[in-house]
């Protein structure tokens, strides 16, 4: 993960500006889980795993500002501006940790991640689906906003095509263009079916995709 933490910490004073222009289904991906939360009114605690710059914990705290947040990513510059945005507010806590190696010490009601596990091996996905459940309190939900792989080969082909095709007509200058393209060579996308199962075999009783948007996808596990 060590050429990852790199990349992310050398963009992640410009991170929050790109990423609609990076992500064309951006407003639904991060909000489609919201009526979701809604329906678990006892939720206290929140882990948001990959948090980066918090832009998904952002969604949810405005809903709800009374919960409590705890934010770990591997990008001690990714947290730092997640500390900005949220200066003063004595609910939200940050962790640098590899989440990818460790497993998580406290219990939650929800977690979250967004555009984060797609950069784990299939193997590592599966180990952090066991470790998130096992960090989960009973009724607890999981919910991953992220991107998969095309179920055959030539959508996961049309998937990426459109989607280069998408940012570099979105607006973005040449060399955030260059170093989304970068990034993404990074990526581990794993079939969306798969980690849907990796759900149930984690022992989640309830698990389902609730948005897909070419190869994104945002699915969810409750613990029953």
């Amino acid at each position: 993960m060590h050429s990852l933490k790199e990349q992310f910490n050398q963009v992640s004073e410009k991170y929050d500006a790109q990423r609609p222009k990076l992500i064309p289904c951006f407003h639904d991906l991060y909000t489609i889980c919201l009526p979701l939360i809604e329906r678990h009114p006892a939720l206290k605690t929140v882990l948001d795993i990959g948090a980066g710059t918090g832009l998904f914990t952002q969604f949810i705290y405005e809903l709800h500002p009374e919960l409590q947040f705890t934010l770990v990513d591997i990008s001690t510059d990714m947290l730092a501006v997640a500390q900005k945005r949220f200066a003063g507010a004595d609910n939200v806590s940050y962790q640098e940790l590899d989440f990818s190696q460790e497993p998580f010490k406290e219990k939650y009601d929800l977690i979250i991640s967004a555009l984060a596990i797609h950069h784990l091996e299939d193997e590592q996905k599966m180990q952090l689906y066991q470790n998130v459940y096992d960090a989960l309190n009973p009724g607890g939900i999981f919910i991953n906003a992220d991107q998969v792989k095309g179920r055959t080969s030539g959508f996961d082909d049309y998937y990426k095509t459109k989607w280069k095709t998408d940012i570099s007509t979105s607006g973005l200058d040449e060399t955030a263009v260059n170093s989304a393209l970068e990034r993404i060579k990074l990526d581990k996308f794993g079939y969306l079916e798969q980690q849907l199962k990796m759900l149930d075999d984690s022992g989640f009783g309830e698990a389902d995709c609730i948005y897909k948007h070419n190869n994104f996808v945002v699915f969810a596990g409750l613990k029953t």
